[in-house]
């Protein structure tokens, strides 16, 4: 039999470094379970940990500050125009490239706007004139 101590998922104290110790990741991974982008199963033990408010923007490194993002999500927050902000610890408002807001959280993704229907009025010109 295995005991584990009790881990609470709220402490939230920074370290003055870009790199995460252990103990935040333990903590992140127990928090969130997979990839927080928007649909994504992947697990969060084989995620990376991205830093919502940048390092290099003065977001801390903590736990309340760190959201597992697989690497090919990571890449695309990064280098592309999907992003997100922290809600909460745990629950994430995502914004796509094309205008769609999504939340993830701890029961999943959901859509919070529907998709653009097509304009009726909005159709290709007839070619049986």
């Amino acid at each position: 039999m295995v005991v584990r101590p009790v881990v609470d998922l709220a402490y939230c104290v920074p370290v003055d470094s870009w790199e995460i110790p252990d103990r935040h990741r333990q903590r992140v991974q127990l928090r969130d379970h997979t990839c927080r982008f928007p649909g994504c199963t992947r697990r969060s033990t084989r995620c990376d940990l991205d830093h919502a408010i940048e390092h290099d923007r003065g977001g801390p490194t903590c736990p309340c500050n760190r959201v597992p993002l697989c690497r090919r999500h990571h890449r695309a927050k990064t280098f592309s125009l999907w992003r997100y902000v922290t809600v909460q610890p745990g629950h994430y408002l995502w914004l796509s490239p094309h205008g769609r807001h999504f939340h993830v959280g701890p029961r999943g993704t959901r859509a919070l706007d529907p998709p653009r229907r097509p304009d009726p009025d909005d159709h290709p010109p007839d070619d049986t004139a």
